[in-house]
């Protein structure tokens, strides 16, 4: 009977505490949805500070709000002309998705080497160890194509075309500013889109 209730628990114990990367979609990407969008002649801009509990939904993790300010930018042309957007045109320093996920990600050897200083001594603890190593490190990739996914690419917007994305900032406070500058490639004339947090 001790076997078997051994052999019941045992898988429990082992993925109870396995790490797992589940994430939420990004907003709506629908730029007039946003109550603080600017249209300047046509050209349309949105931006949204991700809060704390907005942040753990949308990148799965609560770490990514307490290092990085994630903004999530939504862009619609419907004007005649292409315009290019460039993160390094932001008046805020980036940072990039992979590096992100990094910092952000679970950590493989913490909770591998737990499980297996413990399974010196009590040998069937050596299993999570091994699964949960396995299962740390597969988040983690899962984590880093999500974010990936979800970050703005610098991009050329054509007529009638649209951008959105997330940008991870470094932190910032209530009232500061971000600065959004669209160039126009025809003219190369910048237009300036100015949203405070």
């Amino acid at each position: 009977m001790r076997k078997l209730l051994a052999i019941f628990l045992l898988p429990i114990f082992i993925l109870q505490g396995c790490a797992s990367y589940h994430a939420s979609r990004l907003p709506s990407s629908e730029v007039t949805s946003y109550a603080d969008y600017q249209d300047q002649d046509g050209l349309k801009v949105a931006v949204k500070f991700f809060d704390a509990r907005e942040s753990k939904k949308v990148f799965g993790v609560g770490k990514v709000y307490s290092k990085f300010q994630p903004v999530y930018i939504a862009i619609d042309n419907r004007t005649s002309n292409p315009y290019e957007f460039k993160k390094s045109m932001l008046n805020k320093q980036s940072a990039q998705s992979d590096e992100v996920a990094k910092e952000c990600g679970f950590s493989t050897v913490g909770r591998a080497t737990t499980y297996g200083i413990a399974g010196l001594f009590l040998w069937p603890l050596l299993i999570p160890a091994v699964v949960d190593g396995v299962g740390s490190a597969q988040a983690n990739e899962k984590m880093e194509a999500d974010y990936m996914y979800k970050e703005i690419k610098d991009d050329r917007i054509q007529p009638n075309g649209m951008l959105n994305g997330v940008v991870f900032l470094d932190k910032m406070k209530d009232g500061e500013e971000l600065a959004v500058r669209l160039q126009n490639v025809d003219n190369n004339q910048i237009k300036l889109f100015s949203f405070k947090k």
